[in-house]
């Protein structure tokens, strides 16, 4: 089973594919994990995208595109794409390859928050500098306050997240640039719209319920 995970910052993105990756022992790829690899291991991508980074620059879609190919040809299957495509171009190169591998994506699952809800999570959200496990003040805070579970880093804020008004423009940029590719999938009859606003756990059951439907419309069809 292929997935692509889509949301706005502080949909949930992150949590709900952890979920995913316990339950259904998915790979998680993030786009963020995929190219600090790279740079670690100093490979050839790698020090292209260390380069950009240093100029403070966006990367081009032809690298992210490359990075993503490099890993799908190496796993084939069962993983969710977590900010990946971010545009048309980058969804027709990634059929592409998918195609090449003899692999499809099975459904697009958008996680869909209220902007209220998405400026409240961001300004209480933390993050752990080494690990990037992500935490959340109210709904699910470090064990010990502001320290990580995994590794007892001291847990930090994106300035980002704190400026209401960055927030927004966050939001408007991520709106804009989404949406083809939520009407490409939604044409496609791949997407998949999850209310987000509610408690991660009740996110979670739709999840299953959603993927309990597709894996038996695909032993139904099989069986036919």
């Amino acid at each position: 089973m292929n997935l692509i995970i889509m949301g706005p910052p502080g949909a949930g993105k992150g949590t709900q594919s952890e979920f995913l990756v316990n339950h259904y022992h998915l790979l998680h790829l993030s786009t963020g994990d995929l190219l600090r690899e790279e740079i670690r291991q100093k490979t050839k991508l790698g020090l292209l995208a260390q380069d950009y980074l240093d100029q403070g620059k966006y990367f081009p879609d032809d690298l992210m595109n490359q990075v993503v190919a490099t890993k799908l040809t190496k796993i084939k299957t069962n993983f969710i794409l977590d900010g990946y495509p971010r545009t048309i171009s980058q969804v027709k190169f990634l059929e592409k390859t998918l195609k090449q591998i003899k692999a499809k994506i099975d459904f697009v699952i958008y996680l869909q928050v209220s902007k209220d809800a998405i400026i409240k999570r961001l300004q209480t959200r933390l993050i752990c500098p080494v690990c990037k496990a992500t935490y959340n003040r109210i709904s699910s805070p470090p064990k010990v306050d502001t320290l990580c579970d995994k590794d007892q880093t001291p847990l930090v804020q994106r300035t980002d997240d704190s400026d209401q008004t960055k927030i927004i423009t966050r939001l408007q940029e991520y709106q804009q640039s989404t949406q083809p590719l939520i009407d490409y999938f939604k044409k496609q009859g791949t997407l998949k719209v999850i209310n987000a606003n509610q408690d991660k756990i009740v996110v979670n059951q739709q999840l299953e319920a959603i993927i309990d439907s597709v894996v038996n419309s695909a032993k139904g069809a099989n069986y036919d």
